[in-house]
């Protein structure tokens, strides 16, 4: 597949930011936003890139995720994908605060037993950069093994890419571990944040 303006722009403006001095040393700390509108965040989210997940290895593009929150203060989580042969998977879960009050930090089970979900061993979920008008999220968890920046577009202008790159750098992240994910409209192939050269 040939690499369209839309992926330039993303590699380009995710790569063309340089990383704050508090995120140069190895000891960066991975730090959630301060708080998280649950109610402002609900609705559908397109994965732009990623740290490769095994969950998703099945997925050939179009990740998303639709976010409900629910009157018992959890968030209901449909994630989707299209696999290769065009098929479509999607997944339930919910997430939950890890203690009450922070809302930038939960916690997301996808295991459904007969009494609920089972948060025994659930998935780390710290909001560690967010638009503040909701345009885009960048999630991430203390041991930087998993991370997601999302849009509520598959083509983020500019200056929300500007936005991610900044809360990747800030928290540590090194972008070559992300890949573009691919979706229709926007970026046509997965390809990583690493800079060129």
């Amino acid at each position: 597949m040939r690499f369209t303006a839309v992926a330039a722009a993303i590699v380009l403006g995710l790569c063309s930011i340089p990383a704050p001095a508090s995120a140069q040393t190895s000891g960066a700390e991975v730090r959630p936003v301060r708080s998280v509108d649950l109610e402002r965040y609900q609705g559908r989210w397109v994965q732009v890139a990623a740290i490769p997940q095994p969950f998703q290895a099945q997925c050939a593009r179009n990740d998303n995720a639709v976010y409900t929150l629910l009157p018992e203060g959890q968030v209901k989580v449909i994630n989707s994908c299209t696999r290769e042969d065009g098929g479509v998977t999607s997944l339930e879960g919910r997430a939950r605060q890890e203690t009450a009050g922070s809302t930038s930090k939960l916690q997301v089970s996808f295991v459904r037993t007969a009494d609920g979900w089972n948060f025994d061993r659930p998935g780390t979920y710290w909001v560690i950069g967010l638009d503040r008008d909701y345009r885009w999220a960048v999630v991430g968890a203390p041991d930087r093994k998993s991370g997601f920046v999302l849009a509520r577009t598959a083509t983020p202008s500019k200056k929300d890419i500007a936005g991610m790159a900044t809360a990747l750098l800030r928290n540590g992240y090194d972008l070559c571990d992300f890949k573009l994910t691919v979706q229709d409209g926007g970026v046509p192939e997965s390809v990583s944040l690493c800079p060129a050269g």
